[in-house]
């Protein structure tokens, strides 16, 4: 069960952050907090400068899940990494019904600062993709947050308690438990993290020069699995070396070599008969 606070601040990694709960009004859910935390620290892991920023987004009709943000996530991401050549996408939303009969969503996005540090462009594309697939993206007022590890080293964390602050927004109570409806109110990317120099998982603050990339897991294939695949291999393999001959064929017929003669031809090498016969 979610745990509530409405505390102006709450500790996570020994770490007191601000959060919007408006002096107590509010509730904010201790689980998405501590999530958002995660998945900016493990973007902080792999990029020395990231870039935060929200977008807002409402649609036209209800629905009882959430294919219309999977599917903008899908195209938005997909655009981000191929336009700037991004490794990875840090994110976090949520689904909120209030007084109004259909959802909206609230999305942090969380990208390497080194190239991109600016909205115009990443919001512009947001909104063009939303009109697309019939949905309204609105930008807030100062939607973006721009965090360099090199600041944090420094002990000056403004930008990163700014950012969190912000997106602590996606963790309020209000409007995500509604009843009857079962799809998720809240969601973020799973980025894996970078280690520190102690073999922990890094954490803002961390050095990143001496940060430390996971290593890749080796998946242990099904062995049967694995002999299909041989098989299939093989089995390709057979058809072209029938394809190559049967090619050879068709070209000896229809220029009408005499293969016997060429191979019986003692003034020819060995290499000469072969390209004779294979042109």
């Amino acid at each position: 069960m979610r745990k509530p606070t409405n505390k102006k601040a709450i500790v996570l990694d020994g770490m007191e952050l601000p959060i919007i709960t408006h002096d107590g009004k509010y509730y904010c859910y201790v689980e998405p907090l501590e999530k958002i935390k995660r998945e900016l620290d493990a973007m902080l892991s792999w990029h020395s400068k990231v870039f935060v920023f929200r977008l807002d987004i409402r649609v036209h009709k209800y629905s009882d899940d959430n294919q219309v943000l999977t599917d903008f996530l899908t195209s938005y991401n997909e655009w981000l990494k191929r336009k700037y050549k991004l490794s990875r996408v840090g994110y976090a939303w949520c689904r909120e019904v209030e007084t109004a009969k259909k959802q909206h969503y609230h999305l942090v996005a969380m990208i390497d600062g080194n190239e991109v540090r600016t909205m115009k462009t990443v919001a512009e594309k947001a909104i063009e993709i939303g009109s697309i697939q019939n949905l309204s993206v609105w930008v807030p007022k100062n939607p973006s947050y721009f965090i360099e590890c090199k600041k944090l080293a420094s002990g000056d964390y403004s930008k990163y308690k700014a950012a969190f602050e912000r997106a602590s927004y996606l963790a309020k109570a209000r409007g995500k438990t509604i009843k009857g409806e079962r799809a998720k109110s809240f969601h973020t990317s799973r980025i894996n993290p970078c280690l520190n120099e102690r073999g922990e998982v890094f954490k803002a603050g961390d050095d990143y020069a001496k940060r430390v990339k996971p290593k890749r897991k080796k998946v242990a294939l099904n062995p049967d699995y694995l002999e299909k695949l041989a098989d299939e291999k093989r089995m390709r393999e057979v058809n072209k070396a029938i394809d190559n001959i049967s090619d050879n064929r068709n070209r000896l017929a229809n220029n009408r070599i005499d293969v016997d003669k060429i191979m019986t031809d003692k003034t020819l090498t060995y290499e000469q008969k072969m390209k004779a016969i294979r042109f």
